[in-house]
This record gives structure tokens, sequence and C-alpha cells, in this order.
């Protein structure tokens, strides 16, 4: 997709250090004037078209000054696996409340979250599910993601932040094992569902 998203103009994406992250750089800066980079690890240069803002989702004043002057946002940073729940808290439960409130605070009406199949590990593999099945997570991190999917649903009621809660599975290059052809998702699929959640005239949540 090479035609810039209407209304948003400036896009930040969040975890641009990360696998998904490396993996959306240039693909998203198709669809928007500038893409502003964060995350707490180093970025190098910006190149052309973008912005870069190092950021801890754990201290409000630095998320707060990521997220000003935004449009909207691709939230892919915080933890991506499991780990001890206090830095899955930090990381994937704090962290979404000080984005969303900085959200709330810059007008940015329109959020695509990285969420997570772990959100519902614990249903048996022969069950077949949907959307509207209640949450299972498998573990803290599934509960983190099942956590921002809540909050998400929270400021939409409240203060009307479209959100899209995108739970991805494994997306790789390629699926590396015949179990991952059932949760896998190429890049290229990946951008083109994140654009369209960004450009549809109506989200919701």
């Amino acid at each position: 997709m090479s035609e810039k998203l209407k209304n948003h103009r400036k896009i930040l994406l969040t975890g641009a250090a990360g696998g998904l992250g490396k993996a959306l750089r240039d693909r998203l800066k198709a669809n928007c004037d500038v893409l502003r980079l964060s995350d707490k690890s180093d970025l190098g240069q910006a190149q052309p078209g973008e912005e870069i803002v190092l950021a801890d989702l754990a201290d409000a004043a630095e998320v707060d000054a990521m997220v000003a002057g935004c449009d909207a946002i691709v939230h892919l940073g915080g933890i991506s696996v499991e780990a001890p729940f206090e830095a899955i808290m930090q990381a994937n439960i704090l962290g979404v409340f000080h984005l969303y409130e900085a959200a709330r605070k810059h007008g940015v009406k329109r959020i695509v979250f990285a969420s997570s199949n772990h959100v519902t590990g614990f249903y048996k593999q022969s069950e077949t599910i949907n959307a509207d099945h209640p949450a299972r997570p498998d573990s803290y991190y599934g509960v983190s993601k099942a956590f921002g999917e809540d909050f998400s649903r929270f400021y939409f009621d409240r203060y009307g932040i479209e959100t899209a809660c995108v739970r991805i599975g494994s997306a790789f290059p390629e699926p590396r094992d015949r179990r991952m052809l059932a949760t896998w998702l190429s890049y290229d699929d990946l951008h083109r569902l994140i654009a369209a959640c960004l450009s549809t005239p109506v989200l919701g949540h």
C-alpha cells in the first residue's frame, strides 16, 4: 500500500527496536508523512520521514513527550515474552496506562494495540473460539495483554479513543514449523492489517 493514510500525518510506532518494529519501520513510512519511532533501546539515526524519541513506557513524562503531536499510534512496545510479573507490570500494564493517558491528553483518537494469542492460551487446542470468547490467558504476559484489551475498551467507552486489538500469533518471514502454520502472519499481511485499522473511517473497539 503506497497511498498515504488520510488524516494521519504523524504515526507513532512504539517498540520500534523489536523484531516487528523493525519489520514495520519501512512499511509504515509509506502510510504517513512522518513516522515517529520510539523504544528505550537504541534506534540508530533517523532516516528521511522519521523522528526518533527514546522513551521508557514506565515513565509517564517520557511517554507524554513520546505521544505529543502524533495523530495515531501503533503500540508494539513493552515486554513481548513471559517474564517476572514485576517487569511485566511496569512495561505492559503501567505502560499501557501511561500511553492511553497521553493519548487522551494530546487528542490521539486511534490506536492499534498489539495483543497476543496468549490472551486465549488456556483454551484447548480442540476448541474453536472467536473474538467474543472470554479471555483465558496462559501467562503473566497473556494477562497483561488481556488487561490492555480491557483498558483500551474502557478508554473507548469513556473518552472515545478507538482501538483495534490485534492478537498477533506468529509473525515471522516464514512459518518455522507445522504448529506455527496455524498462527503464522507474514510481515506484509501484518502491515496491511495495521494499515486497514488506521485508515478505516470508523473503527470503534
